[in-house]
């Protein structure tokens, strides 16, 4: 399970607002980008970089601090790269931008001081400006990297990954955007309305409150500024609150370890340890009653059956209890389980190795996924579910295509990208 290949087929438009003027901090942003392909794991998008614009398929990834893309040619990718010399205005060592990459950051990488350089996990790089086109508006001087050195395996099809998280240089952050949304179709959803998309904007609607909704927390002393958490306090099996999960087992502690955030990255979910042992045990019991026994009984780091035996038994419903006034994200069977090759089927649930829960995009597909981005960290999270004859969303304000490409065919090792990728 640990090594599995989640794959991703998305088509792609972007609908823009293009009647504004292009000083990103007065733009009233209203994009929407719509996929025509369901499918399930990942959204990637394009973006037109530089001048003239070069196309790059991006992968939409809200832990990362920075839209980056490669540079050159790689051994392990076959995704079009970037063309640095038309237009790229790389960024000096003393530059605020480059202080505000990465804690930490060292400029000597590479035993070159004239430009910002960075060397985290995976990949390697400079930071630089570029100006981003969305249809007929452009944006001059927004933080750009351009990687010349990316050793993650499986970024066959993009060309790199566009930051929504709240670092400094993140996508939304540069364009001051204060709410984004996406909504990613399950797998096997066949139904027309329910295309997958992205949008941000639209600054004048109210946001959801009730069962869907949770506060986004500020991060705590140690803990990483950028992502998103949320209180995750429990969980229901059959809409049975699970006693034996503490709120407190999923408290931030001194050192920065534990807390719940969210990724878009990562497609299986990994909770902590003692939780997991205790959904796990639950799922198990329920299922074993009807008839139908785990794959490996001494397993405890994951949960398969056979798939032939599993379509036969009513699955417990699972559901994430978090913080609000009866705020509950409760999930369909294939955001908490899916078919592995031909013979099994097994948990997207799994024990965290760090101690840090993160909610993956798996757990999150079917519904839409809106963040509201409040200026003092905090913010808002609504997760409302799809019903089953609802509609996509309406295209808001102009319809200007900006790409539509041919079909995007990209697979990542989830773990290795959820833990190395790191912008």
């Amino acid at each position: 399970m640990a090594a599995t290949a989640w794959s991703l087929v998305l088509v792609l438009v972007l609908l823009v607002d293009s009647s504004v003027e292009q000083n990103p901090k007065i733009v009233k942003w209203n994009a929407q980008i719509i996929s025509t392909v369901h499918s399930f794991g990942y959204l990637i998008f394009d973006l037109s970089v530089g001048t003239p614009p070069q196309t790059l398929s991006l992968v939409l990834d809200i832990t990362s601090q920075l839209v980056w893309a490669q540079c050159r040619e790689q051994g392990l990718t076959l995704a079009p790269t970037f063309e640095p010399d038309r237009s790229l205005s790389p960024v000096g060592c003393d530059d605020s931008a480059c202080q505000n990459l990465i804690p930490g950051y060292n400029c000597t990488v590479g035993g070159d001081e004239q430009y910002c350089k960075y060397r985290r996990g995976a990949m390697s790089g400079y930071l630089a400006t570029e100006t981003f086109s969305f249809g007929t508006t452009s944006v001059s001087g927004m933080a750009f990297g351009c990687s010349d050195n990316v050793t993650v395996w499986g970024l066959n099809g993009a060309s790199g990954f566009a930051g929504f998280s709240r670092g400094a240089l993140s996508l939304v952050s540069q364009l001051g955007v204060s709410r984004f949304s996406y909504f990613i179709a399950r797998a096997g959803d066949n139904n027309a309305d329910h295309n997958s998309y992205l949008s941000f904007g639209d600054v004048d609607a109210a946001p959801a409150m009730g069962n869907n909704s949770t506060p986004l927390l500020a991060a705590m002393k140690n803990q990483e500024s950028h992502l998103y958490y949320v209180n995750l306090t429990g969980f229901q099996v059959d809409g049975e609150l699970l006693a034996a999960v503490r709120a407190e087992t999923f408290a931030v502690r001194e050192d920065g370890s534990g807390g719940v955030f969210l990724s878009t990255t990562l497609a299986v979910t990994f909770i902590q340890e003692s939780a997991y042992k205790v959904v796990r045990k639950e799922l198990v019991s329920r299922i074993r009653s009807q008839g139908v026994a785990p794959v490996d009984e001494t397993a405890d780091d994951d949960l398969c059956f056979l798939t032939e035996e599993f379509h036969k038994v009513k699955v417990p419903s699972l559901a994430l209890v978090l913080d609000g006034a009866g705020a509950a994200m409760e999930l369909s069977v294939d955001n908490y389980f899916l078919v592995y090759g031909d013979e099994q089927t097994c948990l997207t649930i799994l024990p965290s190795p760090t101690g840090r829960s993160v909610l993956g995009s798996l757990l999150q597909t079917g519904r839409t996924m809106t963040y509201d981005i409040h200026d003092d960290k905090g913010g808002r999270l609504t997760f409302e579910p799809v019903v089953a004859d609802a509609p996509a969303p309406a295209d808001a304000g102009a319809t200007v295509v900006l790409l539509a490409h041919p079909l995007v065919v990209i697979t990542f090792t989830a773990t290795l990208v959820a833990w190395v990728v790191v912008f």
